[in-house]
């Protein structure tokens, strides 16, 4: 599966756990009730995703995956009108760790994930050797590690969805 098809997937198993949460409202909000802005989200996902990853060893290189600093709109229930909405990823593959420890890896994730008090909504394959799993924030961040095909693991963190910046092409006038 090429890296993009496999952003593509992760994003899409984002949104069936919801770890988009609040594109359908009428602003994204924090859990303090103020409004969520795009630098607030960058800010924060790339915290979540230093977080993360503390005190893996050896310590991986997240290696950036492009596609995840383009523009990324919500998607709307089937049949609304575009929200004009969008969210922020940043995806990474962690680089450097030997392919027989990334169950370990997978967990101190996981665990460092729980620690700060956010809640994992899934795991999967961690005997296999091939960690996955989602999580999520009380704010409504996102959380996905899958093991990509080369035996990587690709870590993914999602902002709620919030109003951009300067306007959306998915805005409808």
């Amino acid at each position: 599966m090429t890296r993009r098809v496999r952003m593509l997937a992760i994003v899409a198993a984002l949104l069936v756990f919801g770890g988009i949460g609040g594109c359908t409202g009428e602003d994204a909000q924090m859990s303090d009730g103020s409004s969520l802005t795009e630098a607030q989200a960058t800010a924060r996902v790339e915290e979540l995703v230093r977080q993360v990853v503390a005190g893996i060893t050896p310590e991986p290189r997240l290696d950036l995956l492009p596609t995840s600093l383009a523009e990324h709109p919500c998607i709307p229930n089937e049949g609304s009108a575009p929200t004009g909405k969008i969210y922020v990823v940043r995806s990474y593959y962690l680089k450097g760790l030997p392919k027989d420890r990334l169950s370990e890896a997978g967990q101190k994730i996981r665990d460092n994930w729980e620690r700060a008090g956010h809640k994992i909504t899934m795991t999967h394959m961690f005997e296999s050797g091939q960690p996955q799993l989602s999580g999520e924030t009380s704010d409504g961040f996102g959380l996905s590690l899958d093991t990509a095909t080369t035996m990587e693991l690709l870590l993914s963190v999602v902002s709620p969805c919030m109003r951009p910046t300067t306007p959306s092409p998915s805005a409808a006038p």
